[in-house]
């Protein structure tokens, strides 16, 4: 299982070597890589800690979807998500990647906190994204 850390910080900026730390501490969780991601205001980051499992070249995360104002963290696995990626595909979304993780960043881009009742699995994420008014949403837990 991946490892996985978000920070919210409303008031100062964060960091970024004490997300790079807390995201690193997790390598016992994800040998295979740890990496993180900060908002350009500097209020909210994400930090992943990987094993590698599925999609060994290209499912890094965190990962942004299409026009990188939608990012994710995700710990754990979905079942069948080769389906949903053609689904998803099909609908016009750009994946980056062939990992199961990226299935749900572009389903909570479309449906927002629902996105994992057409992903069965057993997971937990963290995602982020921006309002229609351009605002950054606070990092929001899901897990099924």
């Amino acid at each position: 299982m991946c490892g996985i850390v978000a920070i919210f910080s409303p008031h100062a900026p964060i960091a970024p070597g004490v997300l790079e730390k807390a995201t690193k501490s997790l390598r016992h969780r994800g040998p295979d890589g740890q990496r993180y991601w900060i908002a350009p205001d500097a209020r909210v980051g994400l930090g992943h800690a990987r094993l590698s499992i599925i999609d060994l070249a290209t499912g890094d995360q965190p990962i942004a979807n299409e026009d990188e104002k939608f990012q994710i963290i995700v710990n754990g696995e979905f079942y069948g998500y080769e389906s949903i990626q053609n689904e998803l595909e099909q609908a016009g979304h750009r994946l980056r990647t062939r990992s199961d993780s990226e299935i749900a960043l572009h389903l909570y881009e479309d449906i927002g906190a629902h996105c994992l009742q057409p992903a069965p699995g057993g997971v937990c994420l963290c995602a982020l994204g921006r309002h229609k008014q351009d605002r950054l949403r606070r990092p929001r837990p899901i897990w099924h």
